[in-house]
């Protein structure tokens, strides 16, 4: 019955074709008619074929092809150590009706390079089929020498002319894979965008890496290998939307699909030109190749088109961000570095109470800005009172606007003494990058009414004060009165001619040859700016860890590690001759290996930049040992590179 329905089928389009007149027609015909039946296809077969001979500079063809059958993935390769891969696969699906005989099958097509000559094997491949295995055949290639690059003509076998009536005709040209490349770059690209190119110290900017792909380009992405590293940078990832779609931009005159891979809030720690790196990923680029051939059942079944898969490495341009440091006009003498915009308030569990029954004093700083950086704020309270260190509670969220939420301080007092006291109004100051200006808010003050009474833990300054009394020292405060009259002895010459003289009336000569030397000398350096530089940068690390040494001993972290970052970098690129542009570890680190600087203080030194970086937002356990141990180490460190580096 099937027979007979193809048979007929067969000769209305051979009485149609009578008026059309194509060969086409008629093989569209036959294959409509393979559609319309269910006759059951052959044996499964699955092979891979090329040619037996090729030149060591030219590319050929490997074909897989899979003969009634469905996988469920392309094809896995076998080993070919000998030859490259250079593009592919491409596929297309054949259908053939052979003598009643009807087959199918699809052809993975495969471009490979020989990297010398020789008779090398190509290793079996292999698929999966309905769940189970298959392998192909192993093929051996022969490769001979290099000849002049021309296309060879050949005859080519096709499915679709069961008759042997196939014209001789040209292989379809190779694309090299370089123009393919060249092409997928120009609808492919990574882009890093800033929303600011200058901002103050510690005000936040965002740097988004953003993805373009032309409408008409397939893409997945395969390593995401290389996350920035953000130096001289508070770093806080924005989570993304998984389900987040790209969106159409046009950039130059050309549409693109433009997609977020992620995105970093950034606070910077430090002033000058400070550097946003790059960032790098790898794609695989689906590039739809325009197949020259004329076989018609390319046209009607791949649009003429085949797919080639081009793996690509994307990188970012390297971004810069002018960062201003903060105005020191109008700064408030409580200012620790906050910047952003925020509340200050505080609050108190109780105005009257008993003595050594606990009060809690609160602390809270909301708002948006470098939450994370803003350390627990300097309180004041009556001497009859013990303060414990405050308890911390941090509500912040990392959102497209930056570090939003608050960061609480609970300070416990315990009062000790009974009376009537008063907690003094306290204050915080930001820095408003909008308005360019200092805030500072202030607090109530509140009134507090202890009863109760004396306690015996008496451990406050209260107590103390009794037995802190100034004590006079008898005997010293009055002095005896002499009663004999004093004996004076004359000493000395005539004056002219001495030596005091003659010293009096040269001087004037020596103090202006003195003048001319030493004027002479300071041209000398000022013209010598290098050498100017490496002399004064000794004496400013030295000038800058005094004033950390202060910070030190009223235990201020925040202060202290920036004075000992800026001592070190600032000695850094003032003795190696670095503009603050280019001061970095990496370049820092090239340069002291150039001067043959002990490898063991260039790891000391990066580990004590790590740390001052790390301290200004992360806290550390014993604080004042870790700072103690911390400043010893930058001045032997800067003692060390003093006597290491040779001009």
């Amino acid at each position: 019955m099937i027979v007979e329905f193809c048979i007929t089928m067969n000769n209305r389009i051979q009485q149609k074709s009578r008026f059309v007149g194509t060969k086409s027609l008629f093989v569209l015909g036959v294959v409509l008619c393979a559609f319309s039946c269910q006759q059951v296809f052959g044996q499964v077969k699955f092979s891979i074929s090329a040619p037996a001979s090729v030149p060591v500079n030219q590319a050929f063809q490997l074909n897989v092809t899979l003969e009634n059958g469905n996988s469920s993935g392309a094809p896995r390769l076998g080993a070919m150590p000998d030859f490259q891969l250079v593009g592919g696969p491409s596929t297309s699906n054949n259908f053939s009706l052979i003598n009643g005989s009807m087959s199918q099958s699809v052809i993975y097509s495969y471009y490979l390079k020989p990297k010398q000559e020789g008779t090398f094997k190509i290793g079996k491949a292999s698929i999966t089929v309905n769940g189970v295995n298959m392998e192909s055949n192993e093929l051996t290639v022969n490769v001979g020498k290099a000849v002049a690059q021309q296309q060879q003509q050949q005859r080519a076998y096709d499915p679709f002319d069961p008759f042997g009536q196939q014209q001789q005709q040209q292989p379809e040209p190779q694309v090299s894979d370089g123009e393919i490349a060249r092409e997928a770059k120009d609808n492919v690209f990574f882009r890093l965008e800033i929303n600011k190119g200058s901002v103050y110290d510690g005000e936040m900017l965002t740097a988004t890496y953003k993805l373009y792909i032309a409408p008409n380009f397939g893409l997945s992405i395969t390593k995401m290998d290389k996350i920035p590293a953000f130096e001289g940078f508070l770093s806080q990832e924005v989570e993304m939307d998984p389900k987040r779609q790209p969106v159409i931009v046009t950039l130059n005159g050309k549409q693109y699909k433009e997609l977020d891979l992620f995105k970093y809030n950034l606070y910077p720690q430090r002033s000058g030109n400070v550097k946003v790196p790059s960032a790098e990923i790898g794609v695989v680029a689906q590039v739809q190749v325009r197949s020259r051939s004329r076989n018609f059942f390319d046209d009607f079944f791949n649009g003429g088109n085949r797919i080639q898969q081009i793996p690509l490495d994307l990188k970012t341009e390297t971004g810069m961000v002018n960062v201003k440091a903060l105005p020191e006009n109008g700064k408030p003498a409580d200012f620790s570095g906050a910047v952003g915009k925020f509340n200050f308030e505080t609050s108190i569990s109780g105005k009257e109470g008993k003595t050594d029954d606990p009060i809690t004093y609160t602390v809270k700083v909301s708002g948006t800005g470098n939450l994370k950086l803003i350390e627990a704020p300097k309180v004041t309270m009556p001497s009859a009172f013990e303060v414990y260190d405050p308890k911390t509670k941090e509500n912040i969220t990392n959102g497209t606007a930056g570090l939003t939420g608050s960061k609480q301080y609970d300070y416990l007092l315990i009062p000790r003494q009974p009376g009537e006291y008063k907690v003094d109004s306290h204050s915080f100051s930001y820095f408003d990058p909008t308005t360019g200006k200092y805030v500072t808010i202030k607090t109530p003050e509140y009134a507090l009414k202890i009863t109760g009474a004396p306690s015996k833990n008496m451990n406050t300054g209260a107590q103390a004060s009794v037995s802190k009394q100034d004590i006079s020292l008898i005997g010293q405060d009055i002095r005896y009165i002499k009663t004999t009259t004093p004996v004076f002895n004359k000493t000395g010459g005539p004056f002219f001619g001495s030596a005091g003289f003659i010293g009096m009336y040269s001087a004037p000569a020596l103090l202006f040859f003195l003048l001319i030397g030493l004027r002479k000398r300071n041209d000398n350096m000022a013209a010598d700016v290098v050498g100017t530089k490496r002399r004064r940068a000794i004496k400013l690390a030295k000038k800058r860890l005094s004033i950390a040494e202060k910070h030190l001993k009223t235990n201020d972290k925040k202060a202290f590690y920036d004075e000992v970052s800026r001592a070190t970098w600032g000695y850094l690129g003032d003795k190696l001759n670095i503009d603050m542009a280019e001061l970095s570890k990496d370049n820092v680190e090239d340069k002291l290996q150039a001067r043959n600087v002990n490898p063991e203080t260039i790891a000391k030194l990066k580990a004590l930049i790590n740390t001052c970086e790390m301290a200004l937002y992360a806290p550390v356990s014993d604080e004042h040992t870790e700072m103690k141990k911390n400043y010893d180490t930058a001045m032997n460190l800067i003692a060390d590179l003093e006597d290491g580096i040779k001009a």
